[in-house]
């Protein structure tokens, strides 16, 4: 059975079962907008309409609420003329109707739909399932965000991190400070690399999402059972935000949105205290958005040089009788996170802005592949970690890198002491923007990888990965979505020089060829 993420459980039956025309359909109250979800699909698929019963006793498919299972585990038994979906909440329920969804093959235009008797027992290892997307590099609107979280809920990812702001660009509207809407949400040109050369063009960028668009897109993602994580970051990767307001940068002389790529000297002022109200105020803005749990804080590649030389920095230091401008910004970013504390959020930061002084409160995103054994270290300290190693986990990097074969291999818990594997939240792969111009780039990045990040998440170690994804590329096609159609080909040769044609000669090299194949 072709399934992505594979069920933990399959026994096949002997038979098969048929949806036919006016079938009955029974539901449990709470699962009825699951249920009626199911039927509009099938509806969709073919055309097939299901009709609802009031009695459990006639009806051909049956919903129901099971107070024994785990919670947004599921199991689906169908056998002997009927379809049993039981869960314990809502949940569960959802991602049963997932797998129902690929079971029958909805894609695939059949009449009639049918599927093999089978019994699926399923659950998630991770709890923290995780897509990261960078809005801020280039812009990508609400319907492209809508296209990235229905794709997410296929394969039963349950996080999506919304990169918000940083370098390049603000995208969410905020009130108090219009600047960051007018001056820091557009930038003159970007770093490119096309035609054999790298440089900076003339074309600006610009956008940001509105708080209108915003509840919409809160709304959709409830629906998909997916938690939004706005990443508001700071210190560093603030340059968008100075630019509109340079008062809160150390020099006073931050003029424009950065164009260039990498890692800027300009950080947000951790001696002013207007600067910290400055960032209190926005994250209070950005939360009030979000009605979720977690908050992200970046904290990542915020380099001191400005700090050391800053008046009201060293005084912050010495006042504060801190060892070092690393414990300067730990006591920044627990400053921020007590206040988001108050407003119900909990922060993660990305591990190289955690330090010895970081607030135990503060999950770490660990990124930093060539560092995974103070990953390791820490959670075993008990710090709350999610795995997100570069070279397996960001998806921005081309194919010749980050393999969809190389995706799949992530062991989240290797080295990990197994009393400590709770510590492992889960797993996040990221999607950053500097060379993704375009939504068909985006998704080529995407998928199929995302099959590769959802089976990892998910904790599935079945074989037959290769077939199931070439499969499930039929969902790509049926949705007009753009994918690499080579990714299940293990590439042995030309990866270095493919690697270095998208670093020197034309960032898009793997698209275009792509575009080739038939």
């Amino acid at each position: 059975m072709k399934i992505i993420p594979q069920p933990h459980k399959i026994e096949k039956f002997a038979g098969e079962f048929v949806i036919e025309n006016n079938d009955t359909i029974y539901s449990d109250s709470a699962f009825m907008p699951v249920a009626k979800l199911f039927a509009q699909l099938l509806h969709d698929a073919n055309g097939t309409d299901l009709v609802f019963v009031d009695d459990m006793e006639p009806a051909k498919i049956i919903f129901t609420v099971d107070s024994v299972i785990q919670p947004d585990a599921y199991i689906i038994m169908i056998n002997q003329g009927d379809a049993a979906i039981s869960a314990s909440n809502e949940v569960g329920c959802f991602y049963a109707l997932q797998t129902l969804r690929q079971l029958f093959d909805m894609d695939g235009n059949h009449t009639p739909l049918a599927c093999k008797n089978c019994y699926i027992e399923d659950y998630p290892k991770f709890g923290y399932r995780g897509l990261h997307v960078d809005i801020c590099r280039h812009f990508f609107g609400l319907d492209t965000l809508k296209k990235i979280a229905d794709l997410m809920s296929r394969v039963k990812l349950n996080k999506m991190h919304l990169h918000l702001s940083d370098d390049q660009g603000f995208r969410v509207q905020i009130d108090k400070y219009p600047l960051l809407n007018t001056v820091a949400s557009t930038r003159s040109g970007s770093e490119v690399v096309t035609g054999g050369k790298r440089f900076v063009d003339n074309n600006p960028v610009s956008g940001y999402l509105t708080k209108q668009e915003i509840a919409e897109f809160v709304e959709y993602c409830n629906a998909l059972h997916i938690d939004i994580i706005p990443e508001i970051d700071m210190p560093g990767h603030f340059v968008a935000a100075l630019a509109a307001y340079p008062q809160f940068s150390c020099t006073g002389e931050v003029s424009s949105v950065r164009k260039l790529w990498g890692i800027s000297k300009d950080i947000l002022c951790a001696g002013n205290d207007d600067a910290l109200q400055f960032a209190k105020d926005i994250v209070t803005e950005v939360a009030q958005l979000f009605p979720y749990e977690l908050f992200h804080l970046g904290g990542d590649e915020a380099p001191k040089d400005r700090w050391c030389n800053c008046k009201l920095c060293k005084q912050r230091l010495s006042e504060l009788k801190l060892a070092s401008f690393d414990e300067l910004q730990a006591w920044f970013v627990n400053e921020v996170r007590l206040h988001l504390q108050t407003l119900g959020k909990q922060v993660i930061c990305w591990n190289d802005g955690i330090y010895n002084t970081t607030s135990p409160e503060v999950i770490s995103q660990h990124w930093l592949g060539f560092k995974r054994k103070a990953m390791i270290r820490a959670a075993n300290h008990g710090r709350k970690t999610i795995a997100s190693p570069n070279f397996h986990m960001y998806l921005d990097y081309p194919y010749s890198i980050t393999s969809l074969h190389k995706v799949r291999s992530l062991n989240p818990l290797k080295g990990v002491k197994r009393t400590a594997q709770g510590s492992i939240l889960g797993v996040e792969a990221t999607l950053w923007s500097e060379y993704i111009r375009t939504e068909d780039r985006l998704f080529f990045n995407l998928c199929p990888r995302i099959d590769a990040v959802s089976e990892v998440a998910w904790g599935s170690k079945h074989k037959g990965f290769i077939a199931r994804v070439k499969h499930h590329n039929r969902v790509y096609d049926q949705l007009g979505i753009v994918y690499n159609k080579r990714a299940t080909k293990r590439q042995i040769f030309g990866r270095i020089s493919t690697t270095l044609k998208w670093w020197k000669k034309d960032s898009d090299i793997e698209l275009i060829k792509n575009r080739e194949v038939k």
